[in-house]
Parts: C-alpha cells; sequence; structure tokens
C-alpha cells in the first residue's frame, strides 16, 4: 500500500503452472502449496488472506477473543 504501485494483478496458474512468458513478465510469484486445489478453493483462501490481512492492518481483532 505504501509503494505507490498502482495496479495489482493476482493470477490463479492451472496444476502445471504457467508459460514461462508469464513467470517473465511477473515481478514475483507466491505459492499456496504443493498441493494441487481448485480454483474455487484457491478463490476461497486468497480472499480470507487479504481480509486477513487488512484487519491487522486496521488494527481490528481478527480471532475471536
Amino acid at each position: 500500500m505504501n509503494s505507490g504501485i498502482k495496479q495489482l494483478v493476482f493470477v490463479i496458474g492451472g496444476p502445471y503452472g504457467f508459460s514461462q512468458e508469464v513467470y517473465n513478465k511477473a515481478q514475483g510469484k507466491l505459492s499456496l502449496s504443493k498441493m494441487t486445489f481448485l480454483h474455487q478453493m484457491v478463490r476461497l483462501f486468497f480472499i480470507e488472506q487479504l481480509y486477513r490481512g487488512f484487519t491487522i492492518l486496521k488494527g481490528e481483532p481478527y480471532h475471536h477473543r
């Protein structure tokens, strides 16, 4: 949020990843696991982590206390 990046794109790959061209264009990559998940599951994992991160950054409690 503080780096000045105006556009951030997350792409979910298939079971065999991406072509080398996609990897070459990427400024970074993130792996959830060596396991293969359904796209629907990965979307849920990703959204939950975004929510968790922003909640923590805002200083709001994430876990039940």
